[in-house]
């Protein structure tokens, strides 16, 4: 059986505004990573692609369904998805 990775490139465009009416840089990276996400998660939508969730806290992983278990972080065999990286997991 074949699976198909879908792999996706977004491209974050700010304006000054939004730019100039953020205190400091943390900000503007937080600005930023939360536009990367809006607009990653309207492509995911449209695309009809499933992510993986840890199989202890539930949150989504990073990696598609198709995304073959050697090319994971935090994958174990025969349990499952577990959190992508240590300390991230809310149940441990």
């Amino acid at each position: 059986m074949f699976i198909k990775t879908i792999k996706m490139e977004v491209s974050i465009l700010l304006n000054e505004k939004e730019i100039l009416n953020l205190p400091n840089d943390g900000d503007l990276g937080k600005f930023v990573r939360e536009k990367y996400n809006s607009i990653k998660e309207d492509l995911v939508s449209s695309l009809d692609v499933e992510y993986d969730h840890c199989v202890i806290c539930g949150k989504q992983s990073p990696y598609t369904r198709s995304t073959h278990i050697d090319n994971r972080i935090g994958y174990v065999e025969g349990g499952g998805q577990g959190c992508f990286s240590s300390n991230k997991c809310d149940k441990i």
